[in-house]
């Protein structure tokens, strides 16, 4: 780079005099800035880079990502957060500093945005890392065999590919804060940085503020039965009042209901076990309390935990039991449709004390719901819709823990611990002239029904399309007389519904994509439409998944690789967007 000179073509001096000046008074400067740097003062350096990937289904590891950023700012790093499916704006060839948060979805799968991602860094021409440090925090549930099963594939990939680890992984269970925290202010020490930049700031309010850790103790209005007389299954529709709350949520938002366990499981528990229920344990957060409290409100009594497995196993001395823990396969079997009681009646050599017992259980955790109504159509409130889960198995009749407290054990006087989640993944286009495409099943219809509300509320000029299924017509059409109303009055622009049992032929979303696919081409190509999937992960996710890519191919003329590069790029644009479990 050409030194500008310090005297101007125009000053009264000569050629050689302007070259004469320039030059002297360039040394002079050079030897202050050499002065100056042998005595200490250098010039300031650059603040290091940092960046900061998430692999997020729910929002959970994108919430923690730019809370991270947040507070890693005043420790002196330059920090860049990114969602995975933007993975290739990185030049990983000059990041010297990388962090991972990342959930796990499904039966040890990527979240949706971090498919690409994981499949280009797992590929064998992916190229050596030796020049990058990084730390990987992975988010999970215990209650799934494989537990943080992509935080622990990213870490070993790349430690694989010579990356240096900086501290060891972080896994969190469901709840993660805690665990979240200390594996930050290992990162940030092991990065030669101040841990206090991590200290929270104090309150400058003394004004309430509900959350997670403090939940808003919340009146359940309504609770109705959507589904009609003689159905199969029982759907129910509530309305919760946050009316003194203060809190605010946006549609495609989610909100947790912290429950309480079955009083009469509990108490043949007890009966079982041989406690009088007034022994005293240490309770999850702290402190301690009777095990029958703690069994009621504190603790989950219903899956068994690889710690209660083990400890059984040993024991009552069964090498069958344990063998079957040795046997993911076996394992997964054996417990379908099993729960902790079954196995203290199947093992009853297995003696716990109240203490030893405990401490093999696992938190009973919040359960999350998508939010079936707009705060612009129901100002103070929030809606959902819950399947009843209650089935029966080994000759015991089962109850879903959330859904039945609910239903069947929320009394007119008892209030409901609940707060909100925001789920920055699923989100109505800014653009309210854009279509949406909504298809969601059963109880996936939630976050839709929120959203027409929205929508009709604004006077959004996009259309909406939404494709429903259940099993009967006649019993299980859920919101009919709502979604009705809204195609009369013009809200909902076009509903498709399939019925899988109303014949002999089962008729599912998916077939009615593929059935409409011209005109599902058209929305998505054409006007660009946004497309909504919410309900089961499983099965009908992966079936909606690939009927779209399969509409995609045969209407836009494409090769396979072509049409998943398509759905691909609809990711990264947000025009496909999951709520699935």
């Amino acid at each position: 780079m050409s030194q500008v000179p310090f005297i101007p073509e125009n000053a009264p001096f000569s050629a050689v005099q302007r070259q004469w000046l320039n030059g002297y008074l360039a040394g002079l400067l050079s030897s202050a800035a050499a002065s100056a740097f042998e005595e200490g003062h250098a010039p300031p350096s650059r603040r290091p880079k940092l960046l900061i990937l998430f692999g997020s289904q729910t929002g959970n590891a994108e919430g923690l990502a730019r809370d991270f950023s947040g507070k890693l700012g005043p420790s002196g790093f330059e920090t860049r957060v990114l969602g995975m499916e933007d993975f290739e704006s990185v030049d990983f060839a000059k990041e010297e500093k990388l962090l991972i948060i990342s959930s796990t979805w499904g039966d040890g799968d990527p979240p949706d945005n971090a498919v690409e991602f994981w499949n280009s860094l797992s590929s064998d021409e992916y190229p050596r890392l030796e020049h990058l440090c990084y730390a990987v925090l992975g988010l999970g549930d215990t209650n799934y065999l494989n537990f943080c099963a992509m935080g622990k594939l990213f870490d070993a990939r790349l430690e694989s590919l010579g990356a240096a680890r900086l501290v060891p992984r972080g896994d969190c269970d469901v709840d993660f804060e805690a665990s979240a925290e200390a594996w930050l202010k290992a990162v940030t020490e092991a990065l030669g940085t101040s841990a206090s930049a991590l200290a929270n700031s104090p309150e400058v309010s003394s004004e309430v503020v509900y959350s997670k850790k403090n939940p808003f103790p919340a009146i359940l209005k309504v609770n109705r039965k959507l589904n009609g007389e003689g159905a199969e299954k029982d759907t129910r529709h509530f309305e919760i009042s946050l009316e003194g709350s203060g809190l605010s949520y946006e549609v495609g938002d989610v909100l947790g209901v912290i429950p309480e366990n079955c009083l009469e499981l509990v108490n043949e528990l007890l009966d079982i076990l041989g406690y009088t229920g007034k022994e005293m344990v240490p309770l999850p957060d702290g402190g301690e309390g009777k095990v029958r409290e703690a069994l009621l409100r504190h603790y989950a009594i219903t899956s068994p935990g690889k710690k209660l497995l083990q400890a059984v196993a040993s024991r009552s001395g069964s090498l069958t039991l344990a063998a079957t823990l040795e046997d993911s396969s076996a394992l997964g079997s054996y417990l379908w449709g099993r729960e902790i009681i079954d196995l203290l009646l199947e093992y009853p050599a297995a003696r716990f004390t109240p203490v030893e017992f405990i401490a093999l259980l696992g938190k009973l955790n919040p359960r999350l719901y998508s939010i079936a109504s707009s705060p612009r159509a129901h100002e103070g409130e929030v809606h959902l819709t819950v399947a009843r889960v209650g089935f029966e198995s080994n000759g015991r009749t089962r109850k879903g823990v959330c859904s039945t407290y609910l239903s069947d054990r929320v009394g007119k006087s008892d209030k409901v611990k609940v707060f909100l989640q925001t789920a920055k993944h699923f989100k109505l286009p800014e653009d309210t002239a854009r279509p949406v495409i909504m298809v969601g099943p059963g109880t996936g219809i939630a976050p839709f029904r929120a959203f027409l509300e929205d929508r009709k509320f604004t006077k959004a000029r996009g259309a909406n399309w939404l494709l429903f299924g259940n099993p009967y017509s006649a019993t299980d059409f859920l919101y009919e007389d709502e979604l009705m109303a809204m195609v009369a009055d013009g809200t909902l622009s076009r509903l498709d519904v399939a019925w899988s049992r109303d014949q002999e032929k089962k008729i599912y979303v998916q077939d009615k994509m593929l059935s409409a696919a011209s005109e599902l081409w058209g929305w998505l190509d054409k006007e660009k439409a946004h497309f909504y999937v919410c309900g089961d992960a499983k099965r009908m996710a992966k079936d909606v998944d690939d009927a779209l890519h399969s509409v995609i191919a045969e209407q836009g003329k494409m090769s396979p690789d072509d049409a998943a590069i398509y759905v691909s790029q609809m990711k990264k644009d947000k025009r496909y967007q999951r709520d699935v479990y």
